[in-house]
């Protein structure tokens, strides 16, 4: 399918799937379990309706928000995305630069394929950086001072992963770091000579960020088993508040799902939350954040910064969190499915689809400003969490 046929998201996905071989498409695409939280993320926000108003005018339309004293163009980032470079290459410089170029920001990730100082490089004005924290104290606080002298001013710590979780697609593929090329894996990966070309003229990505920690002992370790025996369940509001100290700058908590988690983020000293359930990728029976976040908002909305993703595959998607209580979303799949169907150009794409359906959106129920969202334009039908 033609880039120029790509209507919407799930048309990238569709065009992706042609170009990927399915051990990457299906780290990309796939959730935890039995992927019923996957599904309801995207089927949660099927279920809004929003109410249109008429006869308002709305000629005169904006989409700037403004986000810890920063203005950005449009109401979404790209959130972290680990492994991106395997999925295709070069797709964190990709949307690295796709966010500079439309004044959005971009979350570089731990589990990242390119360097934090080389996206901060690249980008300086638009980088986030998220960190996972690490079983080992000494690589949690060295990444937020590399993230700190980089020049970043935005951390967000995600919150939301005690455990590896249980992907099945994964498992069933045999996903490692380095490639332990099965014959049916050899003869799937042979079906996409364009990605094959990409890496071998590229190279294999790697956990750039955390290569630095990686010891003696473990070198002959898989990468994927190095960043898996990096998860910790040991965070907790002690370490929580160490982390608050050790960084200066805007500090936002990635993975709260509940009102209780984000009242400790207030008082822990955060600026911001972002309600998430990682996309469906770490418990499939969690709600969808869609229908969590306006409680949240009622919460806490006085004292943080409320953000959300997972689950967000269009404009109005963007419309009807903001109308719950969201005041920004973050969309990885949809940025990562553009450039596996059309790299640089493919990328642009999703941009213009979310852009322009956002657009419509509010244009068809009467808001002028995006700012200017909220329950007035849900239809009252709609079974909300408030």
């Amino acid at each position: 399918m033609k880039l120029d046929q790509c209507h919407t998201i799930d048309d990238l996905r569709q065009a992706a799937k042609k170009r990927i071989p399915k051990l990457a498409f299906d780290y990309l695409d796939g959730g935890e379990g039995d992927e019923t939280g996957l599904s309801l993320n995207s089927s949660a926000f099927k279920d809004i309706k929003l109410l249109p108003h008429y006869m308002r005018g709305v000629r005169e339309r904006s989409h700037k928000v403004n986000l810890f004293g920063k203005s950005y163009d449009f109401p979404i980032g790209i959130p972290p995305i680990g492994m991106a470079n395997f999925i295709w290459p070069q797709t964190d410089l990709i949307l690295a630069r796709l966010a500079k170029k439309h004044n959005i920001p971009y979350i570089a990730s731990t589990a990242g394929t390119t360097k934090l100082e080389v996206i901060a490089e690249e980008i300086p004005d638009h980088t986030w950086f998220q960190l996972y924290v690490s079983a080992e104290d000494r690589v949690t606080f060295d990444l937020v001072r590399r993230a700190e002298n980089a020049g970043i001013k935005v951390l967000v710590v995600t919150v939301d992963i005690p455990v590896p979780a249980m992907r099945l697609r994964d498992v069933r593929n045999h996903f490692e770091l380095p490639f332990r090329l099965t014959p049916a894996m050899a003869l799937n990966i042979a079906r996409y000579p364009s990605w094959i070309w990409k890496m071998m003229t590229l190279g294999t990505p790697k956990f750039e960020n955390m290569s630095p920690y990686v010891t003696r002992d473990a070198e002959n370790t898989p990468k994927a088993e190095f960043m898996a025996s990096q998860i910790t369940d040991k965070l907790d509001v002690d370490l929580m508040k160490k982390i608050r100290d050790a960084w200066s700058g805007t500090l936002v908590v990635k993975g709260v799902m509940s009102e209780e988690d984000a009242m400790i983020a207030a008082e822990l000293g955060a600026d911001g939350i972002i309600v998430s359930n990682h996309g469906g990728r770490q418990l499939s029976s969690a709600p969808a954040t869609i229908d969590v976040v306006g409680s949240i908002k009622q919460t806490v909305g006085e004292r943080l910064t409320v953000m959300l993703d997972s689950g967000v595959r269009s404009g109005a998607d963007i419309v009807k969190a903001m109308c719950r209580g969201a005041e920004f979303s973050f969309s990885g799949r949809s940025f990562v499915y553009g450039v596996g169907a059309g790299d640089v150009a493919g990328a642009e794409r999703v941009f213009q689809i979310l852009r322009d359906d956002l657009d419509r959106t509010i244009t068809q129920i009467g808001c002028a400003d995006v700012n200017d969202l909220g329950p007035e334009y849900l239809w009252k039908g709609n079974q909300t969490d408030d």
